[in-house]
């Protein structure tokens, strides 16, 4: 019987301290509100004014953005974006006519290079939007991607 109790101890202390280190893995209540906020905004300007309160975006060549020219379906538009800067903090992908046009952010660690491939929707024809976060800087790039069926609910 004293097995059986120590079993159940064991169980009941270990499960309590997973629950508290898991704990810790999920988003607080301020930056799970703050992303909610970003990623609400239904237009490009509101997005841009929620994110960047202002500040001016930089036109840059150091910021290297691939997409194709034209995405034969917007489900799954690829996406590659590349810089040799270093200290590049944060990266966002917006799309310009998507319901919600900020589709990803990324934060980067100082150690990582800048070099990110994914897939996003795009509801129509629009241009790509990367903005890079650099020292105190916001970096920009663009590309028009011609969509010929929508991947956000919009056929």
């Amino acid at each position: 019987m004293h097995l059986l109790s120590s079993r159940r101890l064991f169980l009941r202390q270990g499960l309590g301290w997973l629950g508290w280190l898991l704990s810790g893995l999920w988003p607080d209540s301020a930056v799970a509100a703050r992303l909610a906020e970003y990623f609400s905004a239904s237009r490009l300007d509101d997005a841009l004014a929620g994110l960047f309160a202002g500040q001016p975006l930089i036109d840059s060549p150091a910021i290297t953005l691939s997409v194709p020219d034209i995405a034969e379906d917007g489900a799954a538009v690829p996406v590659t974006i590349s810089s040799a800067l270093k200290n590049i903090r944060r990266v966002y992908i917006l799309v310009e006519n998507n319901p919600t046009p900020l589709t990803a952010e990324f934060e980067l660690a100082d150690t990582v290079s800048a070099y990110i491939a994914a897939r996003i929707k795009m509801a129509a024809s629009s241009h790509v939007l990367v903005i890079a976060e650099h020292e105190s800087r916001l970096l920009k790039t663009r590309q028009w991607v011609t969509v010929v069926q929508g991947g956000c609910g919009s056929g």
